[in-house]
């Protein structure tokens, strides 16, 4: 087989890649936030919170849905967040979602994926945030989805908005 040709995805690559990649972000954001409380969380049947928890901005629960599919196919991922983060009472739902073509081996590599949510749930997460600290969050940032409400960030950037712009990683 070609090195340039996809492998054909089974139910179980599917699987398999699924858990890789919540346990990459995982450990991202526990390492980002310096907090090793932050978990995978279990399948709750039809109240489903999210694929990692224990993460919280200003307070209020942030509803994070981790994806590794072949498409962005953003708007039904974001109704997903969505209706999970209705489950959880939270203001903020998320994806990550693996970016094709870039690593889950590095820190740098992991801050390279994709993390999105509506335009008006990222504005109001940036509301108080003076002008030089919403263009590192906003710098690159694209708008996606058929109606265009829904703004793309990378990883990075979605940790350095829930670290309030702080720099990312233990102190030293």
């Amino acid at each position: 087989m070609s090195d340039t040709r996809k492998r054909k995805r089974s139910r179980r690559t599917a699987h398999d890649n699924g858990t890789r990649w919540e346990s990459a972000m995982e450990a991202y954001l526990q390492w980002a936030l310096d907090d090793l409380r932050i978990r995978r969380l279990r399948l709750n049947a039809g109240k489903d919170i999210g694929d990692i928890g224990v993460v919280y901005y200003r307070g209020e629960p942030v509803t994070i849905e981790c994806k590794w599919t072949d498409g962005l196919n953003a708007g039904p991922h974001m109704r997903e967040a969505e209706r999970e983060a209705g489950n959880w009472d939270s203001p903020y739902p998320w994806i990550l979602q693996k970016k094709d073509r870039v690593g889950l081996t590095s820190i740098h590599r992991l801050g390279q994926h994709m993390a999105y949510t509506r335009t008006s749930v990222l504005d109001a997460m940036l509301l108080d945030w003076d002008e030089t600290m919403r263009r590192r969050i906003l710098t690159g940032s694209r708008t996606v989805g058929r109606s265009r409400d829904i703004t793309m960030i990378t990883t990075r950037q979605f940790a350095l908005l829930l670290n309030h712009g702080e720099p990312l990683g233990p102190d030293q």
